[in-house]
């Protein structure tokens, strides 16, 4: 396949991301890192009801060119049969040889894109899940096997939980953010809160506004950062909204609250807290301390949101509930 690259002359790199946190994580990588470099990002389809203006990651320049991986048509059937459909959708869709790219930064690697490399014999870059998922692999498997349990064993069995696998270059991890002494020599701090923080503010507010068009106002005491629990099979949709019913008639009694809805969380907190503020617009909550106009809330409500890693800097961190992880 011919180079897509007019001169060939800027090395190529590619990116893959999949949740909000990831996808803050590659646009900082490349701004930060390689903003010199031609990169594509590969998105799975289903985010796209996230963020229908995804389109726009190319036209304000972040990266050269976006693909859609089809993950909503692969079968979690067995190995053989995804690693066969992984395959033939990367050659079908990708306007580009994978070997033509100097580097690829995966994350999210744990999904069926990391297969296609790994079959390839390709090396790659490794991020974690979401800030100090590292330290908390058991989790990520025990929540993937509730709903995809082939896919949870295929991600295991290739290392693509911890950044075990033989063909990962690098891990790019929150250091301070891991439970344990999870970090070997392979790993290199990537802290997307505080490389959030050194940007210029031009660039700054550009990312931001990819995500969040205006600043919000309001005189809420604290934050509710929510979780979705139902989606991942923690827990049943009910079960979620009795465990946030209680927070409101207990720890929450009382606060002046503005709700940030974790992105995959589907829970009508309108019903639960009529008198707080519902953000609709969808965002990693990273960017908690650059969307208020004005003074934001002093305080951030959690039950264990991995989010809340990145932001013990700006806000007083109070963890409040419990989620049974053994269920």
């Amino acid at each position: 396949m011919k180079s897509i690259l007019p001169d060939g002359e800027r090395p190529m790199v590619l990116y893959h991301a999949v949740s909000s946190y990831q996808l803050l994580e590659v646009m900082l990588h490349r701004i930060t890192v390689r903003p010199d470099a031609w990169a594509a990002l590969i998105l799975p389809d289903f985010i796209t009801g996230k963020y229908p203006q995804y389109r726009r990651l190319v036209q304000k320049g972040f990266f050269n060119q976006v693909c859609l991986f089809p993950y909503l048509r692969i079968p979690h059937t067995n190995e053989s049969r995804i690693i066969e459909e992984v395959s033939r959708y990367g050659k079908e869709l990708f306007p580009w040889d994978i070997r033509e790219f100097q580097d690829i930064y995966v994350a999210g690697a744990h999904f069926y894109f990391s297969l296609y490399l790994i079959s390839r014999e390709i090396p790659f870059y490794f991020f974690e899940d979401a800030a100090g998922m590292l330290g908390r692999t058991d989790e990520l498997y025990r929540n993937l096997r509730t709903r995809y349990p082939v896919h949870a064993e295929i991600a295991r069995k290739y290392g693509l939980f911890d950044g075990s696998h033989p063909l990962i270059r690098e891990i790019l991890c929150c250091r301070h953010a891991q439970e344990g002494n999870v970090c070997t020599e392979k790993c290199k701090d990537f802290t997307a809160q505080r490389v959030l923080e050194s940007l210029p503010s031009g660039k700054r507010r550009r990312l931001i506004h990819f995500f969040v068009r205006r600043r919000y106002w309001t005189r809420a005491q604290g934050i509710l950062l929510t979780q979705h629990l139902a989606n991942l099979g923690i827990m049943s949709e009910e079960e979620q909204k009795d465990l946030y019913t209680r927070l409101r008639d207990g720890p929450l009694k009382s606060q002046r609250l503005i709700i940030k809805k974790h992105p995959d969380d589907t829970l009508d907190y309108g019903e639960i807290f009529p008198g707080a503020r519902i953000i609709r617009e969808v965002f990693p909550s990273e960017l908690l301390p650059y969307v208020f106009a004005g003074n934001p809330p002093k305080v951030l409500y959690t039950v264990s949101s991995t989010g809340c890693e990145n932001l013990s800097d700006h806000f007083i961190i109070k963890k409040i509930g419990r989620i049974n992880h053994d269920k």
